[in-house]
């Protein structure tokens, strides 16, 4: 067998056209994740990507691709393993069909599994737990995406960018356009009944929606129980850090601060902010035991 090498894990890009609704492409990130590349291959590590690497909900799925070429081709080179999102969903069905034709997709991967030191991980974006998010049918939180998108193409700048607004700013919008939609659908189709009132919130995304990343702890931890992994390694809720003794997130890159995770070969798993040009330790769970079935979510 191989010998095991350090594993980089990054979540939650959302990379764009470079347009005005591009995340990625403001307040120099590019620039900085450049910097985050070269160092993971100076160490020689593993790079996963844990979905959400593009931003399909708000551009064209052809033309983020062609704009982000360059960043493909250096994952491929890499060989980096990309974990699809709900944002990059659309791509979903193409893995393994090889109609994308280009090496970084032919690694391109559905949820898995690894035994790293005594422990076994459990890599996902996360969305994969949630009933209104795992189907890849376009929701209520694409819909907001979208009307995020279009203010941002007046303002002329992403929304999330450092010091902007944020899309949970927006979700006031979505339930009157919900309660707007279920009306409309009424007076057409009478006997129809109102979507259930939780469904505006269930379908947004925990950025959308922060109140729900309790609840996702929740579904996280039942789902590691069920399939009886001991950790679980993911990004979706944009907030790196560790819980506990099983559970490990990868943040994101479209925020404030740039965070990713490092799980070296004893199982070791470590959360970190890129900032400045070089990694700065956050948490560290230095254990190689098998989880406590018992512990708190």
């Amino acid at each position: 067998m191989a010998e095991q090498r350090t594993i980089i894990i990054v979540s939650d890009l959302h990379m764009g056209d470079g347009g005005a609704r591009d995340n990625f492409a403001a307040d120099g990130k590019e620039r900085q994740f450049s910097l985050f590349l070269d160092a993971v291959e100076t160490k020689g590590a593993e790079l996963f990507i844990l979905g959400d690497l593009f931003e399909f909900w708000q551009a064209n799925v052809g033309r983020v691709i062609v704009h982000r070429m360059p960043f493909i081709d250096r994952f491929a080179r890499m060989g980096a393993t990309y974990v699809v999102g709900n944002h990059d969903a659309d791509l979903e069905d193409l893995i393994g069909t090889g109609l994308l034709n280009h090496p970084f997709f032919e690694r391109m991967s559905a949820p898995f599994s690894r035994q790293i030191g005594q422990r076994s991980f459990r890599f996902m974006h996360g969305h994969e737990v949630e009933p209104f998010n795992r189907d890849g049918r376009p929701r209520w939180g694409r819909i907001l995406a979208i009307l995020g998108g279009m203010i941002e193409d007046r303002k002329g700048s992403p929304l999330l960018s450092a010091g902007g607004l944020t899309e949970k700013t927006l979700l006031g919008v979505s339930r009157s356009f919900m309660w707007l939609w279920n009306n409309s659908v009424n007076v057409f189709e009478k006997g129809t009944p109102d979507e259930p009132h939780h469904a505006v919130a269930e379908s947004l995304t925990p950025t959308q929606e922060p109140g729900r990343v309790k609840g996702i702890l929740a579904l996280y931890h039942k789902d590691r129980l069920q399939k009886s992994y001991d950790c679980l390694v993911a990004g979706h809720t944009h907030r790196a850090g560790l819980t506990g003794n099983w559970y490990a997130n990868s943040g994101c890159w479209v925020g404030l601060r740039n965070n990713y995770l490092q799980i070296t070969p004893d199982g070791t798993v470590q959360a970190y902010e890129w900032k400045n040009g070089q990694g700065v330790l956050i948490e560290e769970a230095r254990s190689n035991r098998r989880s406590d079935d018992a512990e708190e979510t």
